[in-house]
């Protein structure tokens, strides 16, 4: 005779009474921690504590959920353990279970936590090439990320280019990073159009830069003249449009309208393993402005500095690392001055959209580009440390200060720091990293066939 009616079966009788649920807790977490002999791994959602008595509202709620008659007539079968308390009466795996993990490991009684990621709002990962000849750049770029780090989170990708990219490529990397959303947009009305459109000032300085009287016969592979007033080396009109596509142009793109949040990797950047902790939830919880894998990269020369007085009201000098606290210091300067500027490394950040979008920032980055149309001085490097410098110096951070050793390949080097043997990447790869990863490490089937 059934002596105990299921819950599930009578709402009218009361839930397991929550006086004994300490005693359950306790009686569990023995079961696992001295009889069970193998390592277990749990997902529930709750807080990131390493404290077993983080998960007791969630075991709680699991054993109110339970009917008694199931606890009691379970004993007649095989013992009661955890895997009963995270499933459901229909047999389902708890739905919650799937953010946080608990290892509880029974040889030596520890209990770690594996680090795990969450997935914000309105984060985008970002690119940009020029056309298909860089097309394998962006598939082993984007698939070595995937696997250190989107894949945990799966933020959108945009992939910007300034000629299109045949479908069956697009498909073929969609289907490679899904479930993670990708677009690939076009960022420009064509050259020639672009040159059509410009001010009668900034034509006939392009024209001059370029030594031509009309535009018909250049195209993005042109080489023109750099900087305005006879400066400047000579420089491909692609390449110099990226330059400043990313200085200007890319805050304000109706890509990225619905983005607040823009982590920018070069397609030649890199992964080499995967990311243990989350630099964007550590940017994004802590109200940053730009956090940048490497500084210095250079400078900018003195003689931008009027330009920057003009559009920003102030410029900089002595712009440093506080290797202690890991943001930008800098001395303003309210006067004409040619110190140098040392710039953010523009390969890798993650940045505010909100703030480069404002209008103090817009209204400076336009004066500093001024009349120079596809010049290669100012550049994106210096139009990300600028405003981040005279505005928000403490929110601009470095990622290897803030805990963030994530091992980035650009240019022969990790972070922008760490110079490796073999110094191209294929064979840097092939020789060493491989070698570092686990044999079921899905960077494993990533293409790896570009250098840079």
């Amino acid at each position: 005779m059934q002596i105990i009616e299921d819950m599930t079966e009578n709402q009218s009788r009361s839930r397991f009474p929550r006086s004994l649920f300490l005693v359950i807790t306790i009686a569990v977490a023995y079961q696992f921690l001295f009889i069970t002999r193998n390592t277990r791994l749990f997902h529930y959602q709750t807080s990131l504590s390493n404290s077993l008595y983080e998960i007791a509202p969630v075991l709680n709620q699991r054993v109110n959920n339970i009917s008694l008659s199931r606890l009691i007539n379970h004993g007649n079968s095989s013992p009661f353990t955890l895997e009963h308390i995270f499933t459901s009466e229909t047999g389902e795996k708890n739905p919650d279970i799937n953010k946080t993990s608990l290892e509880i490991t029974s040889l030596d009684n520890t209990i770690t936590k594996e680090k795990k990621f969450f997935r914000y709002d309105k984060v985008a990962i970002v690119t940009k090439i020029h056309g298909p000849h860089q097309w394998k750049l962006v598939v082993q770029s984007m698939c070595l990320l995937h696997f250190a780090y989107n894949n945990k989170v799966l933020y959108d990708i945009i992939v910007f280019t300034a000629l299109p990219i045949p479908k069956e490529d697009i498909e073929s990397l969609q289907k490679m990073l899904a479930p993670a959303n990708v677009s690939i947009v076009i960022d420009n009305r064509g050259l020639q159009e672009e040159i059509a459109a410009l001010t009668p000032a900034r034509y006939d300085h392009f024209m001059e830069r370029c030594h031509v009287s009309s535009p018909t016969n250049l195209t993005w592979w042109s080489e023109c003249r750099g900087e305005l007033n006879g400066r400047g080396r000579q420089i491909r009109l692609a390449y110099a449009w990226q330059a400043e596509f990313r200085s200007i142009h890319i805050w304000h793109h109706p890509s990225l309208v619905d983005y607040k949040y823009m982590l920018w990797l070069d397609s030649d950047g890199f992964s080499t393993k995967r990311w243990e902790n989350d630099p964007v939830a550590y940017f994004i919880e802590n109200d940053g402005i730009i956090m940048f894998d490497h500084f210095p990269q250079g400078s900018a020369p003195g003689r931008v500095q009027s330009l920057i007085l003009k559009g920003f009201n102030a410029t900089v000098c002595d712009l440093r690392l506080n290797k202690e606290k890991g943001h930008l210091e800098r001395t303003l300067v309210y006067n004409d001055t040619e110190c140098g500027i040392p710039n953010i490394h523009g390969f890798f950040h993650i940045t505010n959209l909100d703030f480069y979008r404002s209008q103090p920032v817009k209204y400076g980055l336009e004066t500093l580009i001024g009349d120079c149309f596809l010049c290669r001085s100012p550049d994106d490097q210096l139009s990300v440390t600028i405003p981040a410098a005279i505005f928000e110096p403490e929110r601009s951070w470095e990622m290897r200060s803030k805990g963030f050793k994530l091992d980035v390949y650009h240019n022969f080097a990790l972070d922008g720091l760490d110079h490796v043997k073999p110094a191209r990447f294929v064979r840097y790869w092939k020789e060493v990293v491989k070698h570092n990863l686990s044999s079921t490490d899905g960077m494993h089937t990533c293409p790896i066939t570009e250098n840079d």
